[in-house]
């Protein structure tokens, strides 16, 4: 097994990890009601574009052997987006474009609200992880725990002084793994409606 950085061929197997990170929000800011189904969005955003969801900000969990049953070399079975301030800024003006072109007004609306009210833009010397998945057959062998270690090594040489993540409060799963691996939960910030949960952002110090 391994970890690399992502590119825009590995979109077909990743872009529906990255959709399993967050479901529920993802469907309610890119509603199939306004635009197209959310796993072709963003297959096509991560293999080419300058958004958040481009491949140019993740990383992806390849197998190298097999391990178990028909899993062999070459398939990917986990994600991790990372951010810091910078890349993060970078990506508002593809993100705008991209959501209104196939979402309209509706989806940059929710998509700032969910910004603004739920989750935390990255802090100064502080990576930013998100979009942490892992396939479901996968799950259960230490592939969030093993990603998030590269990730912690990568900042560390990178210079930046924690790292930072939000998870929705319900996903207890999620939510004990970071806690075991020394986040702490900083904020909690209280849903604006009746679709999405409350999130906690976390942070975990270098």
């Amino acid at each position: 097994m391994g970890i690399r950085k992502a590119v825009g061929e590995d979109s077909a197997q990743i872009a529906p990890l990255i959709l399993s990170s967050g479901p529920v929000a993802f469907e309610h800011i890119f509603s199939r009601e306004h635009g197209p189904y959310i796993g072709d969005f963003l297959q096509r955003e991560f293999a080419d574009s300058r958004t958040m969801f481009s491949h140019r900000h993740h990383h992806v969990f390849e197998i190298e052997g097999e391990i178990k049953g028909d899993m062999s070399d070459g398939q990917l079975v986990g994600s991790i987006g990372s951010f810091d301030t910078r890349s993060h800024n970078s990506t508002f003006r593809g993100d705008a474009r991209a959501i209104f072109t196939h979402y309209g007004w509706r989806g940059i609306v929710k998509g700032l609200l969910f910004e603004l009210r739920l989750v935390k833009a990255p802090r100064k010397d502080c990576l930013y992880l998100c979009h942490i998945a892992v396939r479901p057959d996968c799950r259960g062998q230490g592939i969030a725990a093993k990603m998030i270690n590269f990730m912690m090594v990568k900042a560390r040489e990178g210079g930046y002084r924690c790292l930072s993540l939000d998870v929705a409060e319900q996903n207890t799963n999620a939510l004990r793994l970071y806690q075991q691996m020394g986040f702490k939960v900083l904020v909690r910030s209280k849903s604006y409606n009746a679709v999405l949960d409350n999130h906690l952002y976390m942070e975990l110090d270098l």
